[in-house]
């Protein structure tokens, strides 16, 4: 089986390269070939910019702690493929991601369906099989054309909607927020964060069009503690609360709200992963992802006590995602991060020290988190962000025996 489980993965990553498919026709022939798994279990969609994952690991944790089996289908991943779909917190297991795989290209062939595609097919099909009582499932890529987007939902929710993605979305704030406006469906209750007001006018009039009840949820409803450190956790738990509470009619009753939120945990957020030094990581790949860690740190953590290791993708706004960050730290080390999408350190360094920064560059995203893991002093702090697979890389870094650990 082990052999099978290597050319599943590698079966997947060669359907990278199709990725990025913003349109619905290919998925949605795959779904009723399958007669559409995806409709089998009711659903929660969720779109937007920053706390998708978060957001769902609340809904998640507060319906499983209500006695429901819950399917989890989010990405991107951190270290496995399989942490992308998961029952209950249980990742789908190797063998049956090999078996599901293998089916579905004995049914369809080589179709064109691309990386994201076939793991959205996977993850109807798996949590059919499994007979989950509720999934909650997170957009990919914007939310109009999104594979995810075939999925008809109970409810929808809308967390906070930034820049992010405009090669894809379009340029604006409201170009965006349209196309995340995209998955509310007519008659479905969709859930809002509190928006920026030309976002909220967009989704106004999208509920308006489809005849969806809006619901605003605002972070001062939330007054509990919460198992994910942030305030900014406040506003992604009041979205999860508000969209469980519109469960009720589909017969989802929530017990023990307090104790789920405070037991809610979501890899690679603001997740303290060792301590002397302390190593936080955190997935911030958007300025305004960005944004919220500083504000963290700023609160949490002494500048001239915390260095910051730094690998972003090319595609992003790599200026706008170091800016927030460099009035917070002592020293920035600007790296490739472990990526075929990575930018050049060069360039984040660049960024860096037009805001004053005092920067290391290093080519090797591994040997830069080694040399500053074990060279920092145990009352200071290292942070590594600017994408999710740096946070990966961390992950695994951590996680393994190293010596003099």
């Amino acid at each position: 089986m082990a052999k099978g489980i290597s050319a599943t993965h590698a079966y997947l990553e060669s359907l990278i390269p199709r990725d990025f498919h913003l349109e619905l026709s290919a998925i949605a022939d795959a779904c009723r070939i399958f007669n559409n798994p995806q409709h089998a279990y009711p659903a929660i969609h969720i779109a937007g910019t920053n706390g998708k994952g978060s957001t769902a690991a609340f809904i998640r944790t507060i319906l499983e702690k209500s006695g429901y089996r819950v399917g989890l289908y989010t990405s991107p991943h951190l270290v496995s493929v399989t942490e992308r779909i998961q029952i209950n917190q249980r990742p789908i297991a190797e063998e049956r991601l090999a078996l599901l795989t293998s089916d579905i290209r004995h049914r369809l062939g080589d179709t064109a369906l691309g990386y994201f595609e076939f793991l959205t097919l996977v993850a109807f099909l798996h949590f059919q099989q499994e007979q989950i009582d509720i999934a909650v499932i997170e957009t990919g890529l914007g939310g109009r054309l999104d594979a995810t987007n075939v999925v008809l939902p109970v409810v929808t929710v809308i967390t906070p909607i930034s820049l992010d993605h405009q090669k894809y979305l379009g340029t604006t704030l409201s170009e965006i927020a349209a196309e995340k406006c995209g998955i509310i469906k007519r008659g479905i209750p969709t859930v809002t964060a509190v928006q920026l007001p030309e976002v909220m006018d967009v989704i106004r009039h999208a509920c308006d069009d489809a005849g969806s009840a809006l619901c605003l949820a605002t972070s001062e409803e939330i007054t509990t503690p919460l198992g994910l450190v942030g305030e900014h956790q406040r506003q992604n738990a009041a979205c999860a609360v508000e969209a469980v509470a519109l469960l009720a009619p589909a017969g989802f009753i929530a017990k023990d709200v307090e104790k789920a939120l405070v037991s809610t945990r979501w890899s690679g957020r603001l997740e303290t992963i060792s301590k002397r030094p302390s190593v936080l990581l955190d997935a911030a790949h958007n300025p305004s992802g960005s944004e919220t860690l500083a504000t963290y740190l700023g609160a949490h953590h002494a500048k001239e006590k915390t260095v910051l290791l730094i690998g972003a993708f090319a595609d992003k706004d790599v200026a706008g995602i170091v800016h927030p960050l460099i009035s917070k730290v002592r020293e920035v080390v600007c790296v490739a991060a472990p990526s075929p999408r990575a930018a050049s350190p060069k360039d984040l360094a660049a960024a860096a020290r037009s805001f004053g920064a005092k920067v290391t560059v290093e080519d090797d995203a591994a040997a830069a988190l080694k040399r500053l893991a074990s060279t920092l002093k145990a009352n200071e702090t290292l942070v590594v962000t600017g994408s999710v697979s740096m946070v990966g890389l961390a992950k695994q870094y951590f996680s393994s025996p190293r010596k003099g650990k």
